[in-house]
């Protein structure tokens, strides 16, 4: 539903982000003729000779959509799948519906063979993830299974149970795992189907560190990358995926990923005393993290993402501060949580589903001001103020879209806003001013004025917004426009 608010002549208020002004019809007409026209894709947009935004004696219509206070379920946040492939989801009962299916591959499976990679084991999970609703974001990972063709060349390696640790100062294993990277860049960056990418690959899972070298530490720090090294392989990500959100792992070079525009990632999170009462990853990893004046930013253009140290049940049975973790995530503007493939504790799902309401972004659209009336070939403007109330924006080019909808489901024109959601931080107004051409051609009616949030292909409304009305196909009637000749 949305709240009619009033019908106003000649004299029309709209918002700047310097404030109110109060602009006649002659005014605005003045305004709008150094206003370029937006696109109008699918449809001729043509204006007349004459066109003007509006007559003398034209109204204005301004509606306030009401809000919604229910979990939704949008791209790029929530909770993720966690999975070497995907599997069956648990019961919507035990776990919250997942958005972004999150798989790590070991090199040795995407290249099993020197230069033949296995890109058909990702492709069959685009597609399962895609069925379900789901995008992508992947690790690849070199320890414990290198590939035993690339060991074969001379690449000394530390012995750890069934896997090594290969020496990642290795000139050819620098040479192999850059193109490693190249390839899998060449075919998803840029993907509509991806998610996130983890700046991996370095260290036991990928995660930037020698945790799993146990008594043989020694020898693998002796094998982990130089600085040098370290900053080329975070480049190669750069380079090879460089229209695709990164994810760098805590313990990687974190600051230096940061500055260049990745986000950040903890592989424990929840962790007040996993391994005993002196030392927490919460406390002593991510806490300084969150303060650094540069990681601390990084959620302004680029995703946070977290893993559980075990699961929701595991914090339960050890008395963890349920409320406290969640606080924390919170805070570090969190876009998406991998919180194990395990059932949330009932007694905490009720907490968890008010997390879920504010991690991510939300987008409300609070207020809509629109000419009333118009015909054939004029343009129009069309103002809106939005808030965001998560506490993160989006981080892909997904366009805010309007439409122009017949009673019988008949689109005869889209306007696509100049709008960047990217920038839609939370915690303040956001203010649109569209300036659009309605079509030559469109019969005389009353027309629904819709509107949408799109895939980056454009091809289909994409995100759920926070407030009612929501048709099958994701769009949003918000109002009415007449059309008369």
């Amino acid at each position: 539903m949305a709240t009619w608010l009033n019908k106003g002549k000649a004299s029309i208020a709209y918002r700047q982000p310097g404030g109110l002004l109060i602009a006649t019809l002659l005014g605005w007409a003045i305004l709008l003729s150094c206003t370029a026209t937006n696109s109008n894709f699918g449809e001729g947009a043509s204006l007349a000779p004459d066109a003007v935004l509006l007559s003398s004696g034209a109204t204005v219509t301004t509606v306030r959509p009401t809000g919604i206070d229910d979990i939704l379920y949008n791209p790029g946040m929530g909770f993720a799948d966690f999975h070497f492939e995907i599997g069956s989801p648990l019961p919507l009962s035990q776990h919250p519906r997942s958005t972004v299916a999150y798989v790590r591959w070991y090199w040795a499976d995407l290249e099993p063979v020197e230069g033949q990679y296995d890109f058909g084991r990702v492709d069959r999970v685009i597609q399962q993830a895609r069925a379900m609703g789901e995008t992508l974001a992947f690790r690849i990972m070199m320890v414990p299974k290198t590939p035993r063709w690339l060991l074969e060349k001379g690449v000394a390696a530390v012995k750890l149970g069934d896997g090594v640790f290969p020496d990642f100062n290795n000139s050819i294993l620098l040479d192999y795992h850059e193109k490693l990277v190249r390839a899998f860049g060449s075919r998803y960056a840029g993907s509509a189907d991806i998610d996130h990418v983890d700046i991996g690959s370095v260290g036991c899972w990928g995660e930037w560190n020698t945790a799993c070298c146990q008594a043989a530490d020694a020898l693998c720090k002796r094998h982990y990358p130089t600085e040098a090294n370290q900053i080329a392989i975070t480049d190669w990500y750069f380079k090879y995926f460089p229209s695709t959100p990164l994810v760098v792992p805590v313990g990687g070079q974190l600051k230096y990923a940061v500055g260049r525009g990745a986000g950040w990632r903890g592989d424990c999170f929840g962790d007040y005393g996993w391994s005993g009462p002196g030392w927490n990853h919460m406390k002593h990893v991510y806490e300084p993290a969150a303060r650094d004046p540069v990681v601390g930013n990084a959620w302004k253009s680029a995703p946070v993402q977290f893993e559980a140290c075990g699961a929701m049940q595991d914090w339960y049975d050890r008395g963890f501060d349920i409320d406290l973790i969640l606080r924390k995530g919170l805070e570090w503007h969190m876009s998406v949580l991998n919180a194990g493939y395990a059932p949330v504790p009932a007694a905490w799902r009720p907490r968890v589903n008010e997390f879920l309401k504010k991690l991510g972004y939300r987008m409300v659209l609070v207020e809509m001001t629109h000419p009333t009336e118009a015909r054939p070939g004029q343009r129009l403007l069309l103002e809106s103020r939005w808030k965001n109330a998560g506490v993160a924006p989006l981080y892909h080019p997904w366009p805010l879209v309007y439409r122009l909808r017949s009673r019988s489901d008949q689109v005869v024109a889209h306007w696509m806003s100049t709008a960047n959601l990217m920038r839609w931080l939370p915690g303040t107004p956001h203010e649109v001013q569209d300036t659009v051409a309605v079509p030559t051609k469109v019969p005389t009616a009353i027309y629904s004025l819709d509107v949408a949030i799109l895939s980056k292909d454009r091809r289909s409304a994409h995100v759920d917004l926070a407030i009612e009305g929501k048709r099958p196909d994701r769009w949003y009637p918000v109002s009415k426009l007449t059309i008369r000749k």
